[in-house]
């Protein structure tokens, strides 16, 4: 009987632990997913998650739409949507104004 008790006891805690590191690994992945808030990329997937990309959105009008928020240059802007292209947290297709096409994102 009592190495039975021993065995439950052992197995309880780790199961405890074991527990207590799934929940840290899922707010370190989920963290590093959304990116930091303060973060230019961070702001950028903010608007995504308020379904901003859903048409999609040339650098120059996420530059406009970030003013308010966030203040950079446009050129800052659009290496950070690449990026984000590039980790496949946004899409890049082309849009047509007239005979040119212009890079676009959106998800």
């Amino acid at each position: 009987m009592v190495k039975i008790d021993e065995i439950n006891r052992t197995l309880k805690d780790h199961e405890k632990r074991l527990i207590a590191l799934e929940s840290n690994f899922n707010k370190e992945s989920s963290n590093s997913s959304k990116g930091k808030k303060g973060t230019l990329q961070g702001h950028i997937l903010s608007l995504r998650g308020k379904s901003f990309f859903s048409m999609s959105k040339t650098p120059g009008e996420v530059h406009k739409r970030l003013q308010g928020s966030y203040s950079c240059e446009p050129n800052r802007v659009a290496m950070a949507l690449l990026r984000l292209a590039n980790k496949k947290q946004l899409r890049k297709v082309f849009k047509k104004a007239g005979s040119k096409r212009h890079k676009a994102y959106v998800w």
